[in-house]
């Protein structure tokens, strides 16, 4: 099964036409029609809007591998609903509740080595109760008793890196003394 196959997959789990996802990702149907049936691939815009938008799992979206959605998800989805571009807590009881049996921590990310993913400023939910580290994921680590967002490599040499290109120097290797706290699992931005 090819990642086209799965984006029809998410849109027909989310009840959704071609032209509502399509609006939803700023592409034409034509575009996502194309994509679905494999003509074409889709670029990494559309590809981060599919994770971002619809909190899906890239690990699944490009290999199939492990669940659809972040952890949450489904609860997260009742909570924030989409008017316009501003995403509105109406549900806010849930999330509390969550992060009252410290399942969920909240991190604010001060710096922009995360671009384009996750911006400065947002504020990201954590899943603490998942804080196995698999490839592509991105956590929130504990390094030298400083809390940053990074995104995990395995392989080889496993090591923490960012998203954003001209930071990638600061990549640190990981050892036993970095603490993993958990896994991104939804973004709050302020628009």
């Amino acid at each position: 099964m090819k990642y086209g196959d799965r984006i029809r997959i998410l849109r027909e789990t989310l009840r959704l036409t071609q032209k509502e996802m399509a609006k939803k990702l700023e592409i034409s149907q034509t575009y996502l029609c194309d994509i679905e049936k494999g003509k074409i691939e889709a670029n990494a815009r559309v590809l981060f809007g599919i994770t971002r938008i619809f909190g899906v799992r890239m690990l699944w979206l490009l290999e199939g591998i492990g669940e659809m959605f972040f952890p949450y998800f489904n609860i997260l989805r009742n909570v924030v609903s989409e008017k316009g571009n501003i995403y509105i807590f109406s549900y806010i009881n849930e999330i509390s509740l969550l992060m009252e049996k410290g399942e969920l921590v909240l991190f604010k990310l001060s710096a922009d080595n995360m671009e384009p993913f996750f911006l400065a400023g947002d504020e990201v939910l954590v899943d603490v109760t998942e804080n196995k580290m698999e490839n592509l994921g991105v956590y929130l680590f504990e390094v030298e008793s400083k809390r940053v967002l990074k995104r995990f490599v395995g392989g080889s040499l496993m090591k923490l890196t960012n998203d954003k290109p001209v930071q990638k120097n600061n990549d640190i290797i990981f050892n036993s003394s970095i603490k993993c706290i958990g896994r991104a699992a939804w973004i709050i931005r302020k628009l």
